[in-house]
């Protein structure tokens, strides 16, 4: 059935919505054909897919009876409004927005931290993707879940890119401005972008956390199933234009030693790229750009036997595009379209 399996991509011309078209035609996903779907004034464009060009359907013409599996990557608003209308005409969704994340009644899934929360969906279900800061970090933590997770502290340093297309517009014209000693503009952000970091992504709530401290606490609890699962997470916006990067310690119940440790982040499928006695022996967001890859470097132990290290991906790519199409590969191996 996977073979006859018609496809949307809902965001198609967004930088999520880009990258999933790619990863699309990279990984040869089993698909008959794929639908380029976008709101506003975008139809008749054409977007990349693979060596072709594809037509953007108009969002609101589009009958999704004609799919499906439809991906959401267009922001909450779009979802909350077309998602259910998608799955009324029987078309499973993966949404990839803060619209459904914490419902109770939807499962939030990176499959190689949960894939089994995916078990019994049905046909015209909806499956949650966690937020790209969440699950290259939860990649990153799942090999250890089953020594019993106690504490996770994290600190995230994210690029404009998380922020969308306006936020690359700013951070390029703030540098080009500072660089010809001109005045320059804040409209994405309260204060410049340009050689700074903002503490602060999203509003503070009244526990003093921002929106991307709480979603990267609550998410990770929901994957793990681990509802008081202590996390600590600082989110600081930087001044690059693609890449994330966490510098992560943990505490477990079990036992766990550095070289035990590189040896479950390769059985996960993460690159280790660890050369401590080397200059450079680290990975960087510059290095993941635009790769699907999840790099691992400075493990490292502490003296409180907790462990540290460092991680770097490529958020739209590797964080945002690659989870969903993960969760739509797990439900054609298990026969979901069938």
């Amino acid at each position: 059935m996977s073979q006859t399996l018609q496809i949307a991509v809902v965001g198609a011309q967004g930088l999520v919505g880009q990258a999933l078209l790619e990863l699309l035609a990279e990984r040869n996903f089993p698909s008959a054909r794929v639908f380029a779907v976008d709101a506003g004034d975008q139809a008749g464009n054409m977007v990349g897919f693979g060596n072709i060009d594809i037509e953007v359907h108009s969002l609101d013409d589009f009958d999704f009876a004609n799919v499906g599996l439809a991906f959401f990557v267009a922001g909450g608003e779009i979802a909350r409004e077309w998602a259910p209308q998608a799955r009324g005409a029987g078309a499973t969704v993966v949404d990839f927005s803060s619209a459904f994340r914490h419902a109770d009644d939807v499962p939030l899934v990176f499959p190689p931290a949960n894939a089994a929360a995916l078990d019994g969906l049905e046909q015209g279900g909806l499956v949650s993707v966690p937020n790209c800061t969440v699950s290259p970090l939860a990649w990153a933590l799942a090999p250890f879940a089953e020594l019993g997770l106690e504490r996770v502290t994290v600190a995230t340093y994210q690029s404009v890119s998380g922020t969308g297309q306006a936020a690359l517009e700013e951070l390029a014209t703030q540098t080009t401005a500072l660089f010809g000693q001109r005045e320059y503009e804040t409209n994405v952000y309260a204060k410049r972008i340009a050689f700074n970091l903002l503490p602060q992504i999203g509003a503070v709530g009244e526990d003093g956390l921002s929106e991307e401290e709480r979603s990267v606490v609550d998410e990770l609890r929901k994957l793990f199933g681990q509802p008081e699962l202590a996390v600590e997470a600082s989110c600081v916006r930087v001044p690059m234009f693609f890449g994330h990067a966490w510098a992560v310690t943990i505490s477990t119940q079990g036992e766990l030693s550095v070289e035990s440790a590189r040896q479950r982040f390769l059985k996960a499928g993460l690159m280790l790229v660890d050369e401590p006695a080397e200059a450079g022996g680290y990975a960087t967001p510059m290095e993941v750009a635009g790769s699907s890859t999840v790099c691992v470097s400075r493990v490292r132990r502490n003296a409180n036997d907790s462990l540290s290290f460092w991680v770097t991906a490529d958020n739209v790519r590797a964080g945002a595009a690659l989870p969903c199409l993960m969760v739509a590969e797990w439900l054609i191996q298990r026969g979901h379209f069938q």
